[in-house]
């Protein structure tokens, strides 16, 4: 008997994994699935916008672009596959890649085992400047293990090129134009990190920009020019270096290390001079040093002192936002 209701229990426990009650009360698998409609124009969703120090409220760098019914992921984050299933969807047409620190690259293997369990049949591309063969291949050797049971408990219904990546390294320019979507690469400052890069996104007459991780940089200012939506990374800087002082006396080595980050990201006054002088249409905040909570107050603070040089709209970003033009 007692075995007989560990099984019911067991039967009952998977059930309730596999259907979820919506607040209306209808019921649905895992998650309502977003359709994608090639008639509709930008979206970008904020699927991470913190930064490798752990916060249950922001995951790390991701960023979805959907154009039509292409669904484009910049860079792959931690948690990033729990993003994109609120967000509706299980899997992306492309993922594309600023740079290959941990917080930008963790979440790839997630993603490429949920792409098996939905049933994805062909590789996913993706694109990133050199070193993204690399950083792929060492993903797929992790998880060498992982398929080989997947293969073993599901046999022919794991599909053959689930764990697959169709790899392309590329250098700043045109990387991708087919139908009404083109996106462009361009070199950022995110040094001693070499390459690291931003993308722009032209559909229809709707364009976005997403930084990447850098500096202030002309490029990227000549790159966003008149754009939509410009995604960009922003530190205080200003409470980063009273922490920073405040740190010299008690662990003068994470003042170091603090000091090191300061030189390669952006201040939120340098953000907001980059969004100025590209006259880019909104302004959202991503990235964000330090990762503070998704609340009113502490992001008033954040932003201070940037509407006075930035006259447009000030987004600072949250898990889960989705923005249009």
């Amino acid at each position: 008997m007692f075995r007989f209701l560990a099984r019911v229990a067991c039967i009952v426990a998977a059930c309730t994994v596999l259907i979820c009650i919506t607040a209306n009360g209808q019921q649905g698998a895992l998650q309502r699935q977003r359709q994608l409609n090639p008639a509709d124009g930008i979206t970008v969703v904020l699927i991470g916008t913190g930064i490798p120090l752990p916060n249950p409220q922001r995951g790390t760098a991701a960023t979805l672009v959907i154009a039509g019914d292409r669904s484009i992921l910049v860079d792959t984050g931690r948690e990033c596959m729990v993003g994109l299933s609120s967000a509706g969807l299980n899997d992306v047409s492309m993922v594309l890649y600023t740079h290959y620190h941990s917080d930008h690259i963790a979440g790839l293997g997630e993603l490429l085992v949920n792409r098996g369990i939905n049933g994805a049949e062909k590789p996913l591309p993706v694109i990133g400047p050199m070193g993204a063969k690399r950083a792929v291949d060492g993903f797929r050797e992790a998880y060498a293990l992982e398929t080989s049971y997947r293969v073993a408990h599901h046999g022919d219904h794991w599909p053959a090129h689930a764990m697959d990546c169709d790899v392309q390294e590329r250098n700043a320019g045109v990387v991708y134009d087919e139908g009404d979507l083109k996106i462009t690469m361009f070199d950022v400052d995110h040094e001693p990190v070499v390459p690291a890069v931003g993308y722009r996104f032209d559909f229809k007459g709707q364009s976005v920009v997403v930084s990447g991780d850098t500096k202030k940089t002309a490029k990227t200012i000549e790159m966003a020019k008149d754009c939509d939506i410009l995604v960009h990374e922003a530190t205080d800087l200003e409470m980063l270096q009273r922490l920073g002082t405040a740190l010299k006396a008690t662990d003068p080595r994470r003042a170091a290390m603090l000091s090191d980050m300061l030189s390669h990201h952006t201040s939120t006054t340098e953000a907001a001079e980059v969004a100025r002088d590209a006259n880019v249409k909104k302004l959202v905040l991503t990235h964000l040093v330090p990762s503070i909570p998704p609340e009113d107050g502490p992001e008033k603070n954040f932003i201070r002192g940037m509407a006075d040089i930035y006259k447009g709209p000030i987004v600072v970003g949250r898990d889960g936002m989705e923005i249009r033009p």
